[in-house]
């Protein structure tokens, strides 16, 4: 597989999570309408492998824009982010949408949920932002049901050696993020990986999904996501 992990400066991490993601998050959501659409076309290829109906958590949700878009088609969705800035402007996209979602503020690394609880896991563009990228999958396979999927949409180094890639996915690098081998991560959680598209510009986002055995042992889902 294309990607290792590639250590980024942590002074970026320090700035996106304090600032940009918590304190600017109406500025943040600018971005899909500053890249004439182009961020959300990268993002909205999540909803091409989440089916309809289920519960559904995202994580790193952002600005909420699929967020709204799996409230509207999941039967249970939950969100979870690490920035308050970022909840508070989800949930008034909820509500301006008419839809309800729990949101959580939350850490990736120790999701506050009971193993098994969610058919289908998303996250886009929010693993790259840790360091850790074993754990964090550890705890996405967890709560994942028997038979669910986690989908992930993030940035990798392109199979195909494209520059372009290569260039743009290092940038990535270059300003805070982690260069993960999301499909070797998955494998090591247990999922099996059942599409990996490379797509964007010199293919360095990936699409990559993974689902967890039927066999598996998820425990017992709890039902606080209904209260």
């Amino acid at each position: 597989m294309a990607g290792g992990t590639e250590a980024a400066p942590n002074r970026w991490q320090r700035f996106y999570n304090a600032i940009l993601y918590n304190t600017l998050a109406p500025l943040y959501n600018a971005l899909d309408w500053l890249t004439l659409g182009a961020w959300w076309r990268l993002v909205r290829r999540a909803l091409d492998y989440v089916p309809p109906g289920g519960r559904v958590l995202e994580i790193g949700f952002g600005p909420g824009k699929l967020h709204v878009a799996l409230a509207r088609q999941a039967a249970l969705c939950v969100g979870l982010d690490l920035a308050w800035g970022m909840c508070r402007f989800t949930r008034r996209r909820l509500q301006k949408a008419g839809l309800t979602s729990r949101i959580i503020r939350g850490n990736m690394l120790a999701l506050p949920f009971p193993a098994g609880t969610f058919d289908t896991v998303v996250s886009t563009f929010t693993l790259s932002g840790l360091p850790d990228g074993h754990m964090a999958m550890r705890e996405m396979a967890r709560v994942t049901a028997a038979g669910g999927r986690i989908v992930l949409v993030d940035i990798g180094l392109p199979r195909d050696g494209s520059r372009a890639g290569i260039f743009w996915a290092r940038l990535w690098a270059r300003t805070g993020d982690y260069l993960h081998d999301q499909p070797a991560l998955m494998q090591a959680a247990g999922l099996t990986v059942t599409t990996f598209e490379e797509y964007g510009p010199g293919k360095h986002i990936r699409a990559v999904v993974g689902e967890k055995p039927t066999n598996a042992i998820s425990g017992r889902a709890a039902h606080f996501v209904a209260k």
